[in-house]
């Protein structure tokens, strides 16, 4: 059991799951519901997810990152014959099945402070562990590249900055500089290049906020008439696949 896959998928679940950091959800996501619950379910509810998605990041991306670019560690693993990608990538899973845990706890404890029903409460549960999937694979993805965990680190922040920072400027300023070209399919292109994006306008749509849902929510709608969870989980899971497959091939190909 010690060089299979499902050894190290625990292995990396326990060790996330014994940093007191790993729990801050628990403890933050309830607080924020809190904090907006005088403003009505829906509008707490997408408070709770718009801050999930601007603050956990970074902090998953700080606790996985160092446990998956431990080159002394890896060093070990890897000297299983054929079998370095899949333990890398299952080291990478355990460690998002462990970070689920107070996500989803967290998320349902909101919701209930909220007062959501059932189908709101699984909603955003779901769509926060798709979203703490999909940074764990960018941590390993980001840890397979480069070896020192400090590179690893600046990395996967650096592709955090662009995506919750640089994103949405661009792309509507893409938009509005090209209004008179045909620009359907690269801004359709830029809109699935970010999951995270999606994620949201799907939660406003679903909970009928009466509030715009932004520039990429307008795209959405003018470019597909809507957009239906089917979508949403099959974009999640092309890139979830990508960084976890692309992570466990580098990884397996690299000096140590």
């Amino acid at each position: 059991m010690r060089g299979s896959p499902l050894a190290l998928f625990a292995l990396y679940a326990r060790a996330v799951l014994r940093n007191p950091w790993s729990w801050a959800p628990l403890v933050v996501l309830p607080v924020v519901a809190l904090v907006f619950a005088a403003r009505g379910q829906a509008a707490g509810l997408v408070s709770v997810f718009s801050l999930a998605l601007l603050a956990l990041p970074p902090l998953w991306i700080a606790l996985v990152v160092p446990l998956l670019a431990e080159r002394e560690e890896w060093a070990f693993w890897a000297a299983f014959p054929g079998k370095a990608a899949r333990l890398f990538r299952s080291g990478a899973a355990g460690a998002a099945l462990g970070l689920m845990g107070p996500v989803v706890a967290g998320a349902g404890a909101a919701a209930w402070l909220l007062g959501a029903g059932a189908a709101e409460t699984w909603r955003l549960a779901g769509l926060l562990a798709l979203v703490t999937v999909y940074w764990v694979g960018v941590a390993a993805l980001a840890a397979a590249l480069a070896a020192e965990p400090a590179r690893a680190l600046g990395l996967a922040l650096a592709f955090w900055a662009v995506l919750v920072l640089l994103y949405e400027p661009v792309v509507v300023g893409l938009a509005v500089a090209f209004a008179a070209w045909p620009l359907e399919l690269p801004l359709l292109a830029a809109i699935f290049a970010n999951p995270m994006e999606l994620a949201r306008v799907s939660l406003l749509k679903a909970l009928e906020v009466p509030v715009l849902v932004g520039p990429v929510g307008y795209l959405l709608d003018r470019l597909l008439g809507g957009w239906g969870t089917g979508g949403l989980l099959a974009t999640f899971a092309v890139w979830i696949g990508l960084f976890f497959a692309t992570a466990g091939w580098i990884f397996a190909r690299r000096d140590r």
